[in-house]
Formats: C-alpha cells, sequence, structure tokens
C-alpha cells in the first residue's frame, strides 16, 4: 500500500495522510491536485509527498483514501513544492496558503454541504425544522447556506436545525466540491468534412457557397465567428451544412491573452557603455554557467539597467530556459511589457492582481504547458509555473509593494526573499535592480552575501531616440550610432526650497517662486514637467475653525479627505463615503475649512496659475484599473498634456525623456512618521522622482520644496548620494538594533472591541517575555505592546507587538493565535 502525504486548503499547520487507491498507484506523483474527505466536508488538497508506509504514530489510526484525482498532470512540480515549504517555515504560514497561493484563483472549488430530504412525509414540532422540511420537498436539494439565507435564520442556528433533523433521520446532508471558478474558454469551430472535389453538382444556396468555398481553401478548421464575420452569413447556415454532412462542427480552447491584440514593433539591442559591459559580463558568465546567484544591480536612474536585463533575458531563452520579469507596481508594466514584448515577440505573457480570473488561469495553463518564455507582472507573478526558470528580475527592489503583509490572507512573504530561494532551488540567476537600494540589500551586497554592479553614470541608450530629442531641440547635429549608443549625460541639478523662507517673503502660495518661474520656462518651451505630491485628495483634514473639531471616519479614527470630485469626503483606508456637511456636527458653524493640498486642489491651482497648460493627474482617484494606469502614460509619452501630477507611482522607473522639470511640492510627508525606515523611504521617493527629469539631450532639473531643507534624507537626495545616506543610516539602524543588524517582527491584533484588542495583545507580549527568559533569548527584545499608527481601520481596533531578533520565527513558533491575530515575519509595515 502507498501512502499520500497531502496539504489541504485550509488554515491548518500539518499534512495528513490519505491511502492511495489501487486505480492511482503509480500514476499519482508529488504536485497532484486530488479530493479528499476532511473531517465532514470535501477538500481540494495536494500531493506533496507518497510514502510505502504510514508514519509510525498513524498505523494505529484508520486512514481514508484519496477519492479523485482533479487533474491528469501535477499541477506543480518539485521546486515549487519545496519552495511552498520553505515559505510556510520561514513566515509561519500554513503549509496548505503557501500551496495555494501558487495555484491561479478558481482552480478549485470550495467544500460545500448538500441537503436531502429523506423522509418527506415527516412533520417535525418545531416550526424551524418544520420549515427547512417544507422548503426541501418545495425546491429539492439545497446547500446549508441557501437553506439559512431562505428560511432568514443565522448560520449557527441552521446548524443546529439541520443536525437534529439529521440525527431524526428526515434529511441527509453530504459534502461535494463545487466546481471551479476558472475554466477553460472554448470557440466554435467548422472545417470541410468532404473533399473539395465532392462538392461539385451539390445544390448549394449563396451562402452556403460562400461557406464551402472558405473552407476548401485551408486544411484546419475555423473559428465559426470569423466565417459569418467574412462571408456574411448566419450561424444556422452552418447547421444547415453540418446536416448535409459537408462540414464538421467542433470546439478549440481560445486563451484569454490581455496582449492578443497589442502589436509590438520588434527592437534590437543597443551597444553597451563600458560600465554595462562590465556588470553584463559578469551576469552573462553565471546565467551561462546555470549557476545559483544573487546580484545587486545598483545604477542611477537612466543608467541603462533595463537593457542589461534584457541581454539577460536574451541569454537565458536562447538556452531553453524562461524568465520572470518583475516591478513593484502594475503602473509601471505598461512601459515594461512595451520594451520586453518588442525585444521577444509572441513569447511574453503579463501576470498581476488585476486581471481576470480568467486571464490568471489562461496565462497559468499556457506557461505549465511552455508555451511562454517571459512573465512580466507584479509579485505574484513569481508564482507562475514556468518549467525551467534560469533567471528573476526584480526591477526596483527596494519598493515595499514587494512584500505582502496583514491583514490579508497568508503567508506574508517577501518576494525578494522568496525570490532568492527559487533562484537557489532551480540554479537560476537573481538580478535585484534599483537606483536606491533598500539599505538590507544594499548592507548584503557590501558583506560579500550578493554580488555587486554599479552603474554609475546616466546614459542615452538608443540612436532613434537621441535623434528625435535633438530634432526637438532644434539641433541639426546627427549622432553616429557608436557616439549615440554609448553617451553619458549628467544626473539633474536639484535644487532645495525653503518653504518658511517662502512664506516669510509673503508667497502664500503652493508654489515656490522658483517652481513658478520653472514652470513657466517649461511651458514656453513645450516640454514637459512632472509634479509630485505625497498625497491623495482636496484636503488633508476637514476641521471647524470654531470649535477645532475634526471630521474622521465613524469606522477607522482618521480624518477624512475632502474630494471635490462629487463634493464629498472620503475615508482612504476603508472607502467609507459622506457628503460633506454645511454646518459644524460639533457647535453648528459654518466655519469648515479644508486644511492642506491634495492632488485635487493642486490640480485646480495649476489651472488658475497656468491656464493654457494641458494637465494630467495620475492617482488612485483617477484609476479603476490596469488599462487606466497605461491610458494616462500614453497619453503623457505622446506629448498629449503639458504636467503630469501624481502621487508616489509617478516616481517609479517611468522612462519619459522629454520631461525637463521635475517638482516636488512638498518633501515633508513621512518624515515625521513613527517608522524607522520613513527616512529611507523619502530618500528613496525623492532621488527616484528627480530621476524622472532630464533623461535626454534637453536637460532637465528638479525643484524640491520643503520645511526642512536640513533633513539628512533630504540633503542626501537632493546631491543624488545613496552612499552617503546609507553612511549616515546604517549607524542609527546599528546602534537602535534595527535590519540589516536583527530582523524585524510585527504581531498585528484587530478586535471591533477596544478592550478585548488591548487585552489580546498584552496576553501575547507577556507570553513572549515569558519566552524570552525562559530561553534567555538576549538578542531578542520587545517593543509594545501598543496602538498602531492607525489605530482604527474599518471598525477594527488595532494593536501591534514588534519583535527585534536573529531568528524571530524561533520565538513565534506554535504561538497560540486566534482570528484577529497577524503574525508578520520581516514587517516592512509598522503603522
Amino acid at each position: 500500500m502507498t501512502y499520500a502525504e497531502v496539504a489541504v486548503n485550509a488554515p491548518v499547520t500539518s499534512t495528513f495522510h490519505y491511502a492511495v487507491p489501487p486505480e492511482m498507484s503509480g500514476r499519482l506523483r508529488p504536485g497532484h491536485l486530488v479530493r479528499v474527505s476532511f473531517g465532514t466536508a470535501m477538500q481540494p488538497a495536494i500531493v506533496v509527498a507518497l510514502h510505502p508506509e504510514l508514519p509510525e504514530d498513524l498505523r494505529s489510526v484508520q486512514i481514508k483514501s484519496i477519492l479523485e484525482l482533479l487533474d491528469p498532470t501535477p499541477v506543480m512540480g518539485e521546486m515549487h513544492l519545496r519552495l511552498a515549504a520553505w515559505m510556510s517555515q520561514r513566515y509561519l504560514a500554513p503549509i496548505g496558503d503557501c500551496l495555494w497561493l501558487l495555484l491561479p484563483p478558481g482552480l478549485t472549488g470550495s467544500s460545500v454541504q448538500i441537503v436531502r430530504l429523506r423522509d418527506p412525509d415527516a412533520v417535525p414540532e418545531k416550526a424551524e425544522q418544520a420549515q427547512v422540511v417544507a422548503l426541501l420537498r418545495e425546491q429539492g436539494n439545497l446547500t446549508r447556506k441557501q437553506i439559512a439565507t431562505q428560511i432568514g435564520i443565522g448560520q449557527r442556528t441552521a446548524t443546529a436545525v439541520l443536525n437534529a433533523l439529521q440525527k431524526a433521520g428526515i434529511i441527509s446532508i453530504d459534502s461535494r466540491l463545487s466546481p471551479p471558478t476558472a475554466r477553460p474558454r472554448t470557440v466554435r469551430t467548422a472545417r470541410l468534412a468532404v473533399h473539395p472535389a465532392a462538392l461539385t453538382g451539390q445544390r448549394l444556396s449563396p451562402q452556403q457557397r460562400r461557406i464551402v468555398k472558405l473552407l476548401a481553401h485551408v486544411d484546419m478548421p475555423l473559428d465559426a465567428a470569423f466565417i459569418t464575420e467574412e462571408t456574411g452569413v448566419s450561424t444556422s447556415t452552418l447547421t444547415t451544412l453540418e446536416k448535409r454532412g459537408l462540414i464538421e462542427r467542433g470546439e478549440r480552447i481560445a486563451y484569454r491573452d490581455s496582449l492578443a491584440d497589442r502589436d509590438f514593433v520588434p527592437a534590437q539591442p543597443v551597444r553597451l557603455t563600458q560600465a554595462q559591459l562590465h556588470a553584463w559580463e559578469i551576469i552573462r558568465e553565471t546565467v551561462a554557467a546555470a549557476e545559483s546567484d544573487a546580484f545587486l544591480l545598483h545604477g542611477v536612474t537612466g543608467s541603462g539597467k533595463t537593457e542589461i536585463y534584457l541581454q539577460a533575458i536574451a541569454t537565458v531563452l536562447e538556452r531553453g530556459r524562461q524568465a520572470i520579469f518583475l516591478v513593484p507596481e502594475i503602473a509601471l508594466t505598461p512601459q515594461t511589457i512595451q520594451r520586453v514584448a518588442a525585444r521577444f515577440p509572441d513569447q511574453v505573457a503579463v501576470v498581476h492582481g488585476s486581471l481576470s480570473v480568467g486571464e490568471r488561469y489562461d496565462t497559468w495553463q499556457r506557461a505549465r504547458s511552455g508555451q511562454i518564455q517571459v512573465i512580466v507582472g507584479t509579485r505574484s507573478a513569481l508564482f507562475t509555473p514556468l518549467p525551467d526558470v534560469g533567471l528573476i528580475i526584480l526591477d526596483e527592489e527596494h519598493d515595499h509593494s514587494y512584500k505582502h503583509a496583514p491583514p490579508f490572507n497568508p503567508p506574508y512573504y517577501d518576494a525578494r526573499h522568496v525570490a532568492e530561494k527559487m533562484a537557489k532551488l532551480n540554479d537560476a540567476v537573481l538580478i535585484l535592480g534599483s537606483a536606491t537600494p533598500a539599505l538590507e540589500t544594499f548592507y548584503r551586497a557590501q558583506h560579500q552575501e550578493l554580488g555587486y554592479l554599479h552603474l554609475p553614470q546616466r546614459i542615452i541608450g538608443h540612436r532613434r531616440r537621441v535623434e528625435e530629442q535633438a530634432s526637438r531641440a532644434g539641433w541639426t547635429t546627427r549622432y553616429q550610432p557608436d557616439e549615440a549608443e554609448s553617451m553619458t549625460i549628467d544626473l539633474p541639478p536639484v535644487q532645495v526650497i525653503d518653504m518658511r523662507e517662502e512664506l516669510k517673503a509673503g508667497n502664500l502660495s503652493m508654489f515656490s517662486r522658483a517652481l513658478h518661474s520653472a514652470l513657466t520656462e517649461v511651458l514656453q518651451r513645450g516640454e514637459q514637467t512632472m509634479l509630485l505630491l505625497n498625497r491623495r485628495g482636496q484636503a488633508s483634514y476637514v476641521f471647524c475653525r470654531d470649535c477645532g473639531f475634526v471630521l474622521t471616519c465613524p469606522r477607522c479614527d482618521t480624518p477624512l479627505t475632502y474630494h471635490r470630485t462629487g463634493e464629498a469626503l472620503r475615508c482612504h483606508h476603508c472607502g467609507h463615503q459622506e457628503p460633506t456637511p454645511p454646518n459644524c456636527p460639533n457647535c453648528r458653524s459654518e466655519r469648515i475649512k479644508y486644511f492642506g493640498a491634495g492632488t485635487q486642489q493642486v490640480e485646480q491651482a495649476l489651472a488658475e496659475t497656468f491656464p493654457e497648460a494641458r494637465v494630467l493627474r495620475w492617482d488612485a482617484d483617477t484609476v479603476d484599473g490596469p488599462d487606466a494606469h497605461e491610458t494616462i502614460l500614453a497619453r503623457f509619452a505622446r506629448q498629449e498634456a503639458d504636467i503630469l501630477l501624481g502621487t508616489q507611482m509617478i516616481a517609479k522607473g517611468l522612462d519619459l525623456p522629454f520631461v525637463t522639470l521635475v517638482g516636488v511640492i512638498s518633501a515633508d510627508p513621512g518624515l515625521m512618521l513613527p517608522d524607522f525606515r520613513a527616512d529611507e523611504r523619502t530618500f528613496a521617493l525623492l532621488t527616484q522622482v528627480a530621476g524622472r527629469a532630464g533623461r535626454g539631450l534637453l536637460g532637465g532639473a528638479v525643484i524640491v520644496q520643503t520645511y526642512q531643507p536640513e533633513h539628512p534624507a533630504i540633503v542626501f537626495a537632493s546631491q543624488h548620494d545613496y552612499t552617503g545616506f546609507y553612511a549616515h543610516e546604517i549607524v542609527n539602524r546599528q546602534q537602535l538594533g534595527y535590519p540589516p543588524f536583527r530582523r524585524m517582527a510585527r504581531i498585528l491584533v484587530q478586535s471591533s472591541h477596544p478592550v478585548n484588542v488591548q487585552r489580546e495583545a498584552e496576553r501575547l507580549a507577556e507570553t513572549l517575555r515569558q519566552r524570552i527568559a525562559a530561553r534567555q533569548l538576549t538578542d531578542t527584545t520587545l517593543i509594545g505592546p501598543a496602538p498602531c499608527f492607525f489605530r482604527r481601520i474599518d471598525r477594527n481596533y488595532r494593536w501591534h507587538i514588534l519583535i527585534r531578533s536573529q531568528n524571530p520565527a524561533s520565538l513565534l513558533q506554535d504561538l497560540q493565535v486566534r482570528p484577529g491575530i497577524y503574525i508578520d515575519i520581516d514587517a516592512l509595515d509598522i503603522l
């Protein structure tokens, strides 16, 4: 007898053993998706291992058998099984959650309990039981949820009623798996069923003749929709021809591909600079040797990191392997897809969370069958089942979007760490690229844990683009290819404006005199500007000038933000929305003030100050889907707007050569947050957004407005000095024992009851203190418990505990957690 060790799609930490039935013996392999009976329910499960005998502690237990093989092909290979096991251990997450992270949504159905009436003549005395019997007699078999909904009782009451009826023998309750929501999409096809010569003498209508003439010229089935469109006939004509035996109808799978209708102009590699060549040769040798290694590619903005990525992908594909290219935000996928698909036509697919369930499912199917060579997407794209991944790229590796965090579903993984483990398991190369690497990543590179490759100069990497920019600037010089492809340009100068001095000078505008003057000049020259505002909405908060009352979200206790569109107040945490009150709810005063600047207010100020300027706003409120990102970016790239105003997303990785001015409305938000990474995040944001200016021959400039011009993060960012900022910041980290010197974990506790959440957080903290003392963990310290910075979100009060330790997972292993408690290993979000 063979036994399968399986993981079920349920929040349990252990695996379970089932007997392999004779009909599956020899067919079943690790990675197969099966159906098992789990408790009183049916569950999908993944086989993680096969054993010739049971563990000793299970030999006296009655073992159930696997019920069904749900897919003849394993849904994942050995590498992904090992990766999921590692993630489960590192992030203290149920193994089932880690395995299902590797599958597309909707692949497996959920367990459904079906209630059947066994005794139609039964007349129970209790009213609710009688209602159930009458309902089943009238409608037939129903699910437990359907019964509870139609009778109008809660799930707990429904369970008690149904259990009583089952015990009395009046009903039976069976479990089954509901059908998966993701299924292949099929289209109808048609082809000739006879030799074209056999059509001679057939009596055919003009419509029928057009169809058979079209099919006679191809030796393959054609889509029915294509046939009717080409011939102008209806599907009924196809049905008539089928009945006469002249054509055969069939079906084919039609993959849903978001790139299917897009055309990409093929592009060729460009000549590398000496710095690029040095970095590329090291990467090329490692890729060619099919050895696992990880590199930090530290290049200033515009230094040509993407060209190295593309040449690395080409080398991997030449060796019959595949590549994964990750970007932190959906907003960056259009430009990345454009560059990658132009270099590798018909070999690229995109994966991110905003795709439909069908698109995700089809991409997963195409990837595991070897039809895709390159995946581009956000962090979830890392788990696409390519047959043999030889290269993983994380662009903008410093970005916190690579970390999955509570209170969403576990595991709370960091894509950088998972990609590194995945590369080791599959003898692949990992490239972490950034102009502002995470301090932990740079520290590892400095200590030879990662290879370090540096691109210190900004370049122009394409002859045609150089000529376009020269033409726009009015120059007639045509550069030779070799010269153009290796031309270096300086990083843009950064001017820091002290807004305190602007106020002293009587300037109450949100635009400093320097920024106003620069905007005027750029608009006159017909060039483009990007303006960064690190917040959304019309106002930071809305308050009464008479009594000081602040309008807050009733579910989150955070200030509501005023939006001019719709005259609404919105909460940016839970989505709560309400109209603006005409009077103060507290004192009935009409003196309501909208304090602060949001993107809508800046947009209005631009319209008043520069009425001739064409302004595009790009923030979360103007984007209602992934296509909106591409639409806004494409319009700006086509120079249909003069100014692009946006939040943090405009600072990330965009390459827009006609942007000659970048303005930061205020550099200060975020610096005073209770987060030890606040300075690092501000430095990275300012450095990255400054890098959007001057990426072409037209040059560029950056103006940063701040009330703290002496702050180290602002000083070093204005000098494009990453190493200086790192040297300053790493001293603080070491003194305080923060990453990279110790790892950080966070326990987040949420509850709708403020007393309960505090009590639970204190209980957990006391348990941890006892463990630390008992194990003499002198390198482990606790911070808290304390209320979170955002004390309440969506009606839930929030407390947290921070743990600094060399190995926080060992302290938190087997910790008793209940619903509403989240363990986040290597936490990045501590607010």
